[in-house]
């Protein structure tokens, strides 16, 4: 009986969206450790794209972190805002 409830919760987290954090753990997106690693990220992922000139590719590939970082950040806010 355990292994089944094992294999269930197993395949319920591979099933749901989920966030690898900064220290290696994996956490749903819903959860406010995926918020709050999502922020520091982008707060990190800023500081480091504004040391780069105007139109250099390395600040063009801080742009596009930074979509998708904040993307999750707002998937992650609907979720805790909603109460899910």
């Amino acid at each position: 009986m355990r292994s089944i409830r094992k294999y269930i919760r197993e395949v319920l987290k591979e099933s749901s969206e989920t966030h690898r954090c900064l220290s290696g753990k994996l956490v749903p997106i819903e959860s406010i450790e995926c918020y709050d690693d999502v922020c520091v990220r982008i707060d990190d992922a800023v500081e480091t794209r504004n040391t780069y000139p105007l139109q250099s590719d390395s600040r063009s590939h801080y742009n596009g972190l930074l979509k998708v970082l904040r993307r999750k950040k707002r998937k992650a806010k609907k979720f805790m805002d909603s109460g899910a």
